[in-house]
């Protein structure tokens, strides 16, 4: 065996003692570091998994198998018939415009239905969902509603008579991946017992 050269001992000299060790260790015994390298890797992947924020996940399968943002509804009769069910039922109209490539609109329609909302929001409102996702969608919800769309998920508020109540049209859910559905129900009950729009964050 040729011994090494003084390029290769200089190269020697400049790694720590224990990465010495450790090369040596690693050639003795391949495989047992290679478990422990491997355990290492999946462990490391299972403690990012569980620090993702849980309102930053994917969206649901169901969401995605079943978008919520039809392009075949057309917006105006879609409002009109959610009055006529608002205005039988009592309740409020709340009419959703977002898109299905929109992480916060999927967020938003979710969390309406997850268990913490669900019942109030059956209490409550008529669910409308209108879809935005292009120019031309938008442009036709401003010319058939006088709705101007600058901002998604937007929400506007119908009382049970038609009479609208606000928006959300400044943003306030415009980040909707970053509330819990607990807070979109809170959001809600400041409309339904003041009339008020307040951003989900912002609640005292």
């Amino acid at each position: 065996m040729t011994p090494p050269g003084p390029k290769c001992k200089l190269i020697a000299m400049q790694i720590p003692g224990f990465m010495v060790r450790a090369i040596a260790a690693l050639k003795a015994r391949p495989w047992s570091w290679l478990g422990g390298f491997v355990a290492v890797v999946l462990g490391v992947g299972v403690a990012l998994s569980l620090s993702v924020e849980p309102r930053l996940a994917p969206v649901p399968e169901l969401v995605a198998l079943n978008p919520p943002y039809r392009s075949d509804v057309d917006a105006r009769s879609a409002v009109d018939a959610g009055q006529a069910r608002a205005a039988a039922n009592g309740k409020m109209l709340m009419v959703t415009f977002g898109a299905n490539w929109c992480p916060d609109c999927l967020t938003l329609w979710g969390s309406l239905r997850e268990s913490d909302c669900r019942d109030y929001v059956e209490k409550h409102f008529e669910l409308v969902s209108i879809d935005v996702g292009d120019a031309e969608k938008s442009a036709a919800v401003k010319r058939d509603l006088g709705i101007d769309v600058n901002v998604i998920p937007l929400a506007v508020f119908y009382s049970p008579d038609g009479e609208r109540l606000g928006d959300t049209l400044r943003g306030e859910l415009k980040p909707s991946r970053h509330f819990s559905s607990r807070q979109i129900r809170d959001f809600l009950r400041e409309v339904v017992d003041y009339h008020r729009i307040v951003s989900p964050d912002q609640r005292q």
